[in-house]
């Protein structure tokens, strides 16, 4: 009898353990939910701006300008290439234009966004640096495009494959995922490693 009493009183204990609200983790959701509204509210107004995209004429080029422009520069940092979108361009083009359409976007505030998409782009530069071609071996590139989808005002033509042909055979990249269409500009978008 002893040990059914005890039994209870530790089960009885354990419940109304796990229905008390823990008010640290409700404090931090809550303020993680304010951040996220605040960020929604923000890119809806910024989705009338109606910025430029300083991009390319095409698919092609915008991926031959960006390879040419790692290749060429000693920075790992994503802020130095013209040929990828700048932070201007993610906040008034690219991100007005994914919230909404199931993006990791629509449950992250902007600032936490920002550092993931930062770090991502990152990661992909060093894995580009190292890759054996040269700026001559991108006279012939071949842009593999695995679908088009429309976003706000704007296409991403998420890249599948780009393939650069090299005097010692042929370099797959896999780091560029998606090229922004705005207009009848063209931009490298998103990396991922």
């Amino acid at each position: 009898m002893k040990q059914k009493t005890f039994i209870i009183i530790i089960i009885v204990g354990l419940l109304f353990n796990c229905k008390k609200e823990n008010p640290e983790i409700n404090t931090s959701n809550e303020i993680q939910n304010l951040k996220l509204e605040e960020s929604k509210k923000i890119l809806k107004e910024r989705s009338s701006a109606n910025l430029p995209l300083e991009g390319y004429s095409s698919v092609e080029e915008a991926v031959k300008q960006f390879l040419v422009e790692v290749r060429k520069t000693n920075q790992s940092e994503s802020t130095e290439l013209k040929s990828l979108v700048n932070q201007k361009e993610k906040d008034y083009i690219l991100y007005p234009n994914i919230l909404g359409y199931g993006t990791s976007l629509d449950v992250t505030p902007i600032e936490d966004y920002n550092k993931m998409i930062s770090s991502f782009e990152v990661l992909a530069l060093g894995k580009l640096k190292e890759k054996p071609y040269q700026v001559t071996d991108l006279k012939t590139i071949k842009v593999l495009v695995k679908s088009v989808q429309d976003y706000g005002k704007t296409k991403f033509h998420k890249i599948g494959l780009v393939i650069v042909t090299t005097p010692k055979g042929k370099v797959e990249i896999t780091e560029i995922k998606s090229v922004m269409q705005l207009g009848n500009r063209y931009k490298v978008a998103i990396l991922s490693p």
